[in-house]
Order: structure tokens, then sequence, then C-alpha cells
């Protein structure tokens, strides 16, 4: 039983965490429509995991609000043509205009 208690302990907390390659990434919540997403940033490389379940016409559009919800969380532009991933999970590189 107390092992069973710490596997779901491990499983449920991997839901929003980063990808190994984003180990040590900002992190940030982004609501974009009826999405919710955590946007992890490390350098000029972003991702978003989508945190809430979504199927049917639900989901229509949900590669579109993971684009917008890093813009969102971020603060950056992504670069063109570095945009994939499936619904869970979205992934781009980032173009950061220096501040003036």
């Amino acid at each position: 039983m107390r092992s069973f208690a710490i596997i779901s302990l491990v499983i449920l907390s991997g839901c929003s965490a980063p990808s190994l390659g984003m180990r040590g990434a900002e992190k940030t919540e982004v609501t974009v429509g009826s999405s919710h997403f955590v946007v992890h940033r490390l350098g000029n490389r972003a991702e978003a995991v989508r945190t809430n379940f979504e199927a049917g016409p639900a989901a229509r559009g949900v590669m579109a609000r993971g684009r917008r919800a890093i813009e969102l969380g971020t603060g950056c532009q992504l670069v063109p043509g570095t945009f994939d991933g499936d619904p869970a999970l979205m992934r781009a590189k980032l173009f950061c205009p220096p501040v003036s």
C-alpha cells in the first residue's frame, strides 16, 4: 500500500513537469480560452504543457492556443517553423527582442 501511494505521487507530480531538456526552466501558468498550460522557458526555447482535459469539439484549436500560451508566458515571438508537438506538449524556439 505504501509503495502504491509513492508511485501515485510520482505520477501525479509529473503532469506539468518540464521535459528533461527543460529542467531548471522558468515556469508560468497561462490560460488561453478553454485551455490551461504551464509554460517552461529556458534561454531561447519554450514548451507548453496542457494541464486540463479537453476532448471532442472543445479540443479544436488547442495547438493555436498552445502557441499563444508560449507567446504570453514568455513575452517573446516564436521563431517561424520551430513550433511543433501535440495537443499535450508543444515546443518552440523563441525570438525575444532586446528591451530598450
